[in-house]
Formats: structure tokens, C-alpha cells, sequence
């Protein structure tokens, strides 16, 4: 059976649907970096994806931005936590707009390799810019929730949240937690326990996937990993300098209205 693929406005009625019912749904992604974690041993040697910028930024170890991964390579362990995680996973997003061997279209390939068929997919792009194209539903999502803040810098976007939003939809965040490593999912897991929640919203790279993946099956939430787009909760402003030269304005463009 083939993977229905939702836009923008799809997605966020799903989100809504499951939050709604009290129902479980895991929204996760395969970027880059997460489709280089699978590849390791299967579509790549070890000596193609070490030699591979993407095995570069990674091994720096950068904590926050367009470089940070959260992950080292090579990392056996963490490709078999994402690929349990992905089997479990209600929604996939992946680079459908960028097709090339580094990024689409390897995802498609280890999708494929792996036999990963999510009943949703979404171009993954649109977590970029889902908070401004679906605005009213977004804030309908974060309507009067429970919501933990799981990242590297999630004290912040907590802070900008409370002062720019929660008096006008009245959620609580109650928790922030930080993330930055691989290493680290097991204590979060753990700190996920002790709370009560409706929704938790992620950015931690493919610790994102396997966070999703729990929160959904063990724990009964909505997971939502928004990637870089969660600087957004905090800039106010869609993040999208480096997809203007990847896709030019006229794919952004277009993006905002799939």
C-alpha cells in the first residue's frame, strides 16, 4: 500500500484530529543527515559515508543550527534505533523538492531498501514554514495543550512562547527539556515519564525520530518534530535563507502554498 502524501493543511488536520481524540500520532522526518544514519553498511560503505561531508559536519559535533546532527559516525546503534523508530512512525516527511543522491532521493532509496511505508509522507521542507502558511491551525495545535519542548535550546523557545503566545492561547509548557546527543535519548526517555502531556514538539535531528517514536507508542501523545523550523517559535520568522538558494524564491513560494 502507498504512502499517501499530505500537504501543509493535510498534516495540520491530522495533528489536529489526534489532539482532539486523545489519540497517538509520531510526525517525524528524514533529512540528510537522518537518511546518512540508515544508509551506514546498507546503501553506503563505511569508507562513502565517513568520506562524506555530511560524516564531516556531523563528527564536529556542532550543537545548534544547520550543522548541528546530534549523532557521530559511524553509529550502527543509532541506525537501528531510527529504523525501530521509523516502522512505528504514522507520518514521514522527506526532501521531495531537492532530488539529488545527496538528499531525496537517497531517502527514497533507503525507504525503499528498508521497506519503510508510513501510511502519511510530507514534503519535509514545509516544517520550515507550516507555522505561517497554516497559522490558525498551528495556534489551534498549541491551543490551551500541555506541551513539552524537547531541544538543544529549549529553554528559549519555552521563554519566547510564554511571553508571545500563551496569553492569547492559554497553553502550558511543562517542560523543556535539552538534547544534544544520541547518547542522551535514554535520559530522556526517562525525564518524558514524569510528565503529563497532550503534544510535545522536537528538534533534535534523528534523536527526533526515536523520541517520536516512544512518545507516540509508550507514552499515547502527539510527537512533532519541526527540525530547524523551530527557531521560528522563537525568531517569529520562517527560516528559509539557505532554501532560497537551494530551491530559489519561487520555490519558496510555492512552498508556502502546498
Amino acid at each position: 500500500m502507498e504512502s499517501k502524501i499530505l500537504n501543509s493543511s493535510q498534516l495540520m488536520d491530522l495533528i489536529l484530529h489526534c489532539l482532539g481524540r486523545g489519540k497517538p500520532l509520531s510526525v517525524v522526518s528524514l533529512g540528510a543527515s537522518e537518511t546518512f544514519v540508515l544508509a551506514q553498511y546498507t546503501l553506503l560503505s563505511e569508507e562513502e559515508f565517513m568520506n562524506h561531508a555530511e560524516a564531516a559536519v556531523a563528527n564536529k559535533g556542532k550543537k545548534r543550527g544547520y550543522r548541528h546532527r546530534g549523532v557521530r559516525f559511524p553509529n550502527i546503534k543509532a541506525r537501528d534505533k531510527a529504523l525501530e523508530a521509523l516502522l512505528l512512525a504514522d507520518v514521514i516527511g522527506y526532501n521531495m523538492m531537492v532530488r539529488d543522491e545527496h538528499s531525496g532521493l537517497l531517502t527514497e532509496k533507503v525507504m525503499k531498501y528498508y521497506g519503510l511505508r508510513p501510511p502519511y509522507t510530507f514534503e519535509a521542507y514545509l516544517r520550515r514554514v507550516i507555522m505561517f502558511s497554516q497559522w490558525e491551525k498551528f495556534q489551534e495545535m498549541l491551543r490551551e495543550k500541555r506541551i513539552i519542548i524537547v531541544c538543544g535550546y529549549a529553554d528559549e523557545v519555552k521563554a519566547s512562547m510564554d511571553y508571545r503566545l500563551q496569553k492569547t492561547l492559554g497553553f502550558e509548557i511543562v517542560g523543556a527539556l535539552k538534547i544534544f546527543e544520541f547518547e542522551e535519548v535514554p535520559r530522556l526517555m526517562e525525564e518524558l515519564n514524569n510528565y503529563t502531556f497532550d503534544l510535545c514538539l522536537l528538534a533534535a535531528g534523528v534523536n527526533a525520530i526515536i523520541l517520536g517514536a516512544y512518545i507516540s507508542h509508550h507514552l499515547g501523545k502527539v510527537a512533532f518534530d519541526l527540525g530547524i523550523g523551530m527557531e521560528s517559535l522563537i525568531t517569529g520568522k520562517p527560516n528559509v535563507e539557505d532554501l532560497l538558494v537551494m530551491l530559489g524564491r519561487p520555490g519558496v513560494k510555492k512552498l508556502m502554498k502546498m
